[in-house]
């Protein structure tokens, strides 16, 4: 309870409040009793007087002990005193109900105490019904806001600064509505995403799969010369290889953006990876006499995913070998900075232009320069993916002509 008062603004403002509330109402009792006190030793006082002059008028030779007598506790003549007193009927229990300034003060002391007790009772009321109020208050509010988050409409504030309970709750809505609003646009996102992908697949697969109906039509229907059907069925093998590899491409992309790809980082070779990915790609290098050339370089074990860095460092290379001429070279060089292994792969093939370094890396982009080379664009938007999934990244560097240079980029730790 002490915690929840001191954590609460609201709460510590009417503590603080009842308790100054009551200080005071103290304070005017006192005041109260202290007079009602006061007129009682006046009114002890004048019946003094009355007494004291009675008897020194009586016997004027005893003043000094008739004034001693009242003002000195002395018990001496105290049990004459009472049965004189009761001879006459001013017994303890009879004569103060009677004694009317008595009944004056007890009047004036059960007042005081009923005025005290219904303005305590009426400061407590009114503490109560503000505070009953401003909880009143305070959970409508919440329950508008969490009305308007279910609705989405729901206007999100600067966050709260100050303490209490309840600016805790509104700032945690603050938070569950951008969180809510965040994971709707990622939603939707995704769903842009979801649709762009299915575009771009039909897209991709109509051309190989128009080709192979187109030449399965001819070689079911038409009368053909043997070289003829060996022709075309060189060409359906090809639209076969084709989409064979599309798929995979597409299917590995689908995964690695829904998340079903698990980039599993382990402390390997970079050496060992970057020479699978090479001998991946000599085959291909061999059929257009392209050297594929490693300069030597100290190897180092750093965190990555073996299998999926070679996948990337490969569509890098092939790309390279798609787009250089017969008899080309493939520099690689391996360099170290404080925190990256920086692969460079260089090429002397047709270069790219400055203005398509960014969409070059777009899912299924292809220049119109290049439409008449066999690809499906998606081979560097997956490499730079699966970089950047470790934490690295993929830059070009290029000119129209002279070649290109891809630099990729893997974290050491």
């Amino acid at each position: 309870m002490i915690n929840i008062v001191k954590k609460e603004p609201v709460f510590k403002k009417i503590v603080s409040i009842l308790i100054a509330s009551i200080i005071f109402v103290f304070i005017i009792f006192t005041v109260f009793q202290y007079n009602n006190l006061k007129n009682i030793y006046l009114e002890q006082n004048e019946i003094n007087k009355r007494l004291i002059g009675t008897l020194v008028n009586k016997y004027p030779q005893d003043e000094v002990d008739i004034v001693k007598a009242i003002q000195t506790k002395d018990d001496k003549y105290r049990d004459l005193g009472q049965s004189t007193l009761d001879k006459f009927g001013y017994n303890e229990d009879y004569s103060m109900y009677k004694n009317v300034n008595f009944k004056e003060h007890l009047k004036y002391f059960l007042v005081n105490n009923l005025v005290v007790f219904v303005i305590l009772i009426i400061i407590v009321l009114f503490m109560v019904f503000i505070f009953v109020k401003y909880v009143f208050n305070k959970l409508i509010k919440i329950n508008k806001d969490i009305e308007n988050i279910i609705n989405n409409n729901y206007i999100v504030e600067e966050y709260f600064t100050q303490e209490g309970i309840f600016n805790r709750i509104y700032s945690d809505l603050n938070k569950l509505s951008k969180s809510l609003n965040l994971k709707l646009n990622n939603l939707e996102r995704e769903k842009e995403s979801i649709k762009e992908l299915v575009t771009d697949i039909s897209h991709q697969l109509k051309t190989p799969l128009a080709s192979l109906n187109l030449y399965n039509s001819l070689l079911l229907e038409e009368e053909l010369e043997e070289d003829e059907k060996n022709e075309f069925l060189q060409t359906n093998q090809m639209s076969i290889n084709k989409l064979h590899n599309l798929i995979d491409l597409l299917v590995n992309i689908s995964r690695l953006e829904a998340n079903m790809i698990n980039i599993k980082k382990e402390d390997k070779s970079i050496k060992e990876t970057l020479n699978k990915a090479i001998n991946s790609v000599k085959v291909k290098a061999s059929l257009k006499n392209i050297k594929v050339n490693l300069d030597e370089f100290e190897d180092k074990i750093i965190p990555h995913d073996s299998k999926w860095t070679e996948e990337s460092i490969f569509n890098v290379l092939e790309n390279a070998v798609k787009y250089s001429s017969q008899n080309g070279n493939i520099n690689i060089v391996v360099e170290e900075t404080i925190s990256f292994i920086k692969i460079n792969i260089q090429d002397n093939g047709i270069g790219i232009d400055k203005g398509e370094f960014n969409n070059i890396f777009k899912r299924f982009y292809r220049s119109e320069e290049v439409e008449d080379i066999e690809g499906s664009g998606v081979g560097l938007y997956l490499s730079r993916k699966i970089i950047e999934s470790q934490g690295g990244n993929i830059v070009v560097s290029s000119k129209k002509g002279q070649g290109s240079k891809f630099s990729l980029f893997l974290t050491k730790v």
